[in-house]
């Protein structure tokens, strides 16, 4: 016997209850509501036509692509939540109900959709980047569509068009969609591509968007056309250009492109780093290297770059090519590297991140007067090393005491730390040369009594 629903049960909204109303009278709602709610209407007539088949549904939708398309209005940051939402309907619509339809006649679908995203950007303000987050959601579900999708490369021609005037944030669109359809399709929007500039060299597409195609159709030449030599100069620039002569088996144009940016001669910044973004030159110089047979060049490489980014994966890739035993010797030498690291910092997080706690331990007892650095991420060190190198943790959470100390907004965040370090003080007793806490305390805040407290 079933049992009874309570009266606050039976009010829930839940499937089961909604079923209880009878299709009649959920069908009567539906229509009362959807006079009051386009975007019920517009939902509930594509579900309908869905029941029909994949042409009638496509008609729907392209009614909607055709709407938005058409439009000129601003959209208001009050509609743009449920703008958003529209959207992101009509593309779950198109990827799910006529993806399962019809996989061919939902990617042309999809690539409309996509075309929607330039004129889109200049009717809604997306602080947010939202919408953006639509269209890159859209692109990806071209990777879900494809292996059902026929391949059609007629449709080369009809993405060219969307390509040739499209703004450059396609190019960040174009890697994962293009994907999707293997190199003979991209190979033949590229193709495409170029016959309009042929036509029209005045009204070249955005560099980007060609760099993507030519990726995507593996057309290294193609991306070169779209790098100007002077830019080639650039590391990071030849570093791009670099990789994808390697990928082709071009080693010896990679090393000439490499060799002309070279940036381990240039000034480095005021701080005396070498600069971030030219790290990208390394790894392909390292590449290039080994690729060309200069394995033993491309190992120094390797402990170099390491030595002046403190980063692990070279040291990895460093470590790994040595035969047993020596990678022990050289993974000392590397701690040693970290311990001795100028920014404190940056030679504590290697050591931390490796891990190697009995050498991070040793770095900080040393290196005590330095050590600084974020509140938060000085506590969680603390933490990691407090079983085993209490002395060392203590250190640390007093730095992070002293940083939450020196600003009146975040003191009251050093009391629980102060707490904390009160017992850890207390629990390794013989401090062995660190200050008592009450010492602490009172070099920090002055007061002989309450230090913590307001």
């Amino acid at each position: 016997m079933k049992a009874k629903k309570t009266p606050a049960s039976a009010r829930r909204l839940t499937a089961a209850n909604l079923e209880a109303l009878g299709a009649e009278s959920l069908a009567a709602l539906l229509l009362e509501l959807s006079d009051s709610q386009p975007a019920l209407k517009r939902r509930l007539r594509m579900e309908l036509s869905a029941e029909v088949g994949a042409p009638a549904l496509a008609e729907e939708v392209d009614k909607r692509l055709a709407m938005i398309a058409g439009s000129r209005a601003k959209v208001s940051w009050r509609k743009r939540p449920e703008f958003i939402l529209d959207l992101t309907v009509l593309r779950r619509m198109i990827v799910g109900r006529l993806g399962d339809l019809d996989a061919g006649i939902a990617m042309r679908r999809l690539w409309t959709f996509l075309d929607l995203a330039d004129g889109l950007s200049l009717r809604v303000k997306d602080p947010k980047g939202e919408l953006d987050q639509v269209f890159a959601a859209a692109a990806e579900d071209m990777a879900v569509l494809a292996p059902r999708a026929p391949a059609d490369l007629a449709l080369a021609a009809e993405v060219a068009d969307m390509l040739f005037g499209a703004s450059s944030a396609w190019g960040e669109r174009l890697g994962p969609a293009l994907a999707a359809f293997g190199k003979p399709f991209a190979a033949a929007v590229l193709g495409e591509l170029n016959n309009r500039i042929a036509a029209r060299p005045a009204l070249k597409p955005s560099a980007r968007v060609i760099r993507a195609v030519a990726d995507a159709a593996g057309d290294v030449d193609a991306f070169l056309e779209t790098v100007p030599r002077t830019l080639r100069q650039d590391p990071g620039t030849a570093a791009a250009v670099g990789r994808r002569l390697l990928t082709a088996g071009r080693i010896d144009e990679a090393l000439a492109t490499l060799q002309a940016a070279d940036p381990r001669d240039r000034v480095r910044g005021l701080d005396g780093r070498p600069d971030p973004a030219a790290e990208p030159w390394y790894e392909a110089w390292i590449e290039a290297l080994d690729l060309s047979g200069e394995t033993r060049a491309a190992h120094e490489e390797r402990w170099a770059m390491f030595e002046r980014t403190l980063s692990p994966d070279p040291l990895r890739r460093f470590l790994k090519a040595l035969p047993d035993f020596d990678d022990v010797e050289a993974t000392d030498r590397a701690f040693e590297v970290a311990a001795r690291q100028g920014r404190f910092r940056e030679g504590l997080a290697f050591l931390m991140d490796w891990p190697a706690l009995h050498e991070a331990a040793a770095m900080i007892l040393a290196r005590r007067d330095e050590a600084t650095g974020e509140p938060a991420e000085l506590a969680e060190w603390a933490a990691r090393l407090d079983a085993r190198y209490p002395r060392a943790a203590l250190v640390l959470l007093r730095a992070a005491i002293t940083a939450l100390w020196s600003d009146p907004r975040t003191r009251a965040d050093a009391e629980p730390l102060a707490d904390e370090a009160e017992a850890l003080a207390r629990r390794i007793g013989d401090l062995d040369g660190l200050e008592s806490h009450e010492a602490f305390a009172l070099r920090l805040t002055a007061r002989r009594s309450g230090p913590w407290r307001r």
